[in-house]
């Protein structure tokens, strides 16, 4: 029996198999080719081979682009949180997919994977109190600019010992974790009483995923490591002391936009996409003529867009079809 067909799937304990044989990291270059196994009873789904804790932030610092920072963008950013109909326009963009827009005025919040920091600024904002882990070691500098309580490391070191949230967030994190349920069971215990989790990820039954094969997006391997359905999600979850609140499907229109261009590009492994640098999809120069015209319909059709994905993602997340899922959890 071969590694991959020894795999076990992390909600339900069945069996995985090969989903798609041969992806990579058609982002930012990183080397190596990966596979995606998917679990024969539930769908969810798991990158072969894994991730340790350990390679984490040198794949990170090397690879993600965040070396440059423009303190006064992000500041200007976090503000807008505070324009009148803000909560209205995020739903329009599809950008309220993130738990900690649901923090009240004095609650304390924890944002695991805080990325930019651009978060904790807005949960400042919103009047709550605000502390981040985050696996970059760029984001110190960040942190350190703002005066943020911000942890460069994991959860599992254990930061800020002594400190309890009435808010716990994971924005886009929980697919980069080697082993979720480890996590989930670690947050549980730094919830106040009456406390709520809050997570948001891809969600692998939307129907762009299913359109776009292998080349959705959301994969965005090996960065990725754990690929979720809503029904996978919520059996790890239970798993983990949980009780699911609220499960919902919400849709950035940016990601239909970039999945727009990814569909013209074509990035060979341990090669940087330029579609995700700004400069349009990458395309070989002995690239065949049908690839250079395919290339420039996805540009095309990328610009023609930008007026009728927010209706249809607004229609797909009410059928549960979006690409991102939002999770409310609160311990059972």
């Amino acid at each position: 029996m071969s590694k991959q067909e020894s795999v076990r799937c992390i909600a339900c304990g069945s069996g995985c198999t090969p989903y798609i044989d041969a992806i990579w990291d058609d982002r930012y270059g990183s080397p190596g080719t990966f596979s995606i196994l998917k679990c024969d009873a539930c769908g969810q789904m798991v990158t072969s081979p894994q991730l340790t804790e350990q390679d984490l932030p040198d794949l990170y610092s090397r690879y993600y682009p965040r070396r440059e920072v423009d303190f006064t963008a992000l500041r200007n950013e976090a503000d807008l949180v505070l324009r009148e109909g803000a909560a209205e326009k995020r739903h329009r963009e599809g950008t309220d997919n993130q738990g900690h827009y649901l923090v009240k005025p004095g609650q304390k919040v924890l944002d695991i994977g805080c990325g930019s920091c651009v978060s904790l600024l807005e949960v400042r904002n919103l009047g709550g109190e605000s502390w981040g882990v985050e696996a970059d070691p760029n984001v110190r500098a960040i942190a350190d600019h703002f005066s943020l309580n911000v942890h460069i490391g994991s959860i599992h070191d254990n930061p800020f010992p002594g400190l309890s949230f009435d808010l716990i967030v994971l924005n886009q994190v929980i697919e980069h974790v080697p082993d979720p349920p480890a996590l989930l069971k670690l947050v549980r215990e730094r919830l106040n009483p009456g406390g709520k989790v809050v997570l948001a990820f891809p969600n692998t039954g939307s129907l762009n995923r299913r359109v776009s094969g292998r080349k959705w997006i959301n994969w965005h391997i090996p960065y990725h490591l754990h690929h979720y359905n809503s029904r996978s999600f919520s059996l790890i979850a239970e798993k983990a002391g949980y009780e699911v609140e609220n499960i919902k499907s919400i849709t950035p229109n940016l990601w239909t936009l970039l999945q727009l261009r990814a569909y013209g590009d074509e990035a060979a492994e341990g090669q940087a996409s330029t579609a995700w640098t700004g400069s349009g999809p990458s395309v070989s120069e002995k690239a065949s003529l049908a690839m250079r015209w395919k290339n420039r319909l996805a540009s095309r059709a990328t610009g023609l867009a930008h007026g009728l994905v927010g209706p249809v993602n607004r229609l797909a997340d009410a059928l549960g079809l979006g690409d991102s899922l939002l999770v409310v959890l609160r311990k059972s």
